[in-house]
């Protein structure tokens, strides 16, 4: 067990043995069936098999995510700060799946955490060299939330996913300009969003009508055939298509037959930044103080 590490911007971090003891003992509390072990498991459910339920030790999911989420060129500082959130984010769905009664823990994909079986050299180090090692606050793993770009600024949970967590606040990133993806344009035909919005003709108009903090996309109203609609940003994204609407800092203009999204950033917004992290690493940051950045207020604990 590490010991004598600090966490970042606060004084010396309590005594690792005793923190660990209180967070098994709330994660027992929380219906887990026993302590968790360096052979902690996991059940993943994996859509592209057919929703087939793979049993995994937790560290070998760990160095998946990392492989599926992160490119290899990443910095090893930002790939161990990515195996953390990997490992808490799973922990909490395994908390719920054991609350709900499920056959399996958590999915894959976008809507969980991407899983690559095949992890690369890399992401097992990250996951190695991390093992155990769970973000919390409170004594409770946190939802450790993250995305691709943020686009300069990190989203509110409560904006972008309807969680308002205490540690899943908006803060400044400025370091993902550079990234793939980070300004982008896209062109949606006025039949398409009509569908989406389920207006019985094409859409001909299309009116932000209300922003959140960070000037996302909280509210749209659409109309067309003599009809209007009004969706939340979110839920316009997901009928669209989460790729096909990269995020929701974006600005929208009608041109012939479509219209122009024009936007930054990837992904929902909140929690760790990616690239945002990896410029961390670049700058001489380590994973702790990146977790540190990204989820104010939470601790990392060696929890195995």
């Amino acid at each position: 067990m590490t010991t004598g590490r600090r966490a970042p911007g606060r004084g010396p971090e309590r005594a690792p043995v005793r923190l660990a003891r209180v967070l098994l003992a709330a994660v027992l509390a929380a219906g887990l069936a026993r302590p968790a072990l360096s052979e902690e498991r996991i059940r993943v459910r994996i859509a592209s098999e057919g929703d087939r339920v793979q049993d995994l030790r937790l560290e070998d999911y760990v160095a998946g995510v990392v492989s599926g989420e992160l490119p290899a060129s990443f910095p090893d500082e930002a790939q161990k700060a990515q195996a953390v959130a990997a490992r808490s984010y799973a922990l909490t769905r395994k908390l719920e799946s054991q609350r709900q009664n499920r056959d399996w823990d958590i999915g894959t994909g976008v809507l969980a955490q991407v899983y690559h079986p095949r992890e690369r050299p890399s992401a097992r180090a990250a996951a190695a060299a991390t093992e155990g090692e769970v973000l919390v606050m409170g004594m409770e793993p946190v939802e450790a939330y993250f995305h691709s770009v943020c686009g300069g600024q990190t989203e509110s949970g409560a904006a972008a996913l309807g969680r308002e967590l205490p540690y899943l606040v908006s803060v400044p990133c400025g370091r993902c300009d550079r990234a793939p993806g980070a300004r982008w344009k896209v062109h949606i035909t006025a039949a398409e969003l009509g569908r989406a919005a389920g207006l019985p003709r094409a859409a001909e108009s299309v009116r932000i009508i209300g922003r959140t903090a960070t000037g996302r996309a909280e509210r749209l109203e659409l109309s067309g055939g003599g009809r209007s609609a009004s969706l939340t940003g979110a839920d316009l994204r997901q009928r669209l298509g989460y790729g096909r609407l990269p995020s929701l800092a974006f600005e929208v203009e009608a041109a012939r037959g479509a219209f122009v999204f024009t936007g930054r950033g990837q992904g929902h917004g909140a929690g760790l930044c990616q690239w945002g992290a990896a410029a961390m690493a670049r700058e001489g940051k380590t994973y702790r103080e990146i977790l540190a950045h990204y989820y104010p207020g939470t601790e990392v604990v060696k929890m195995y």
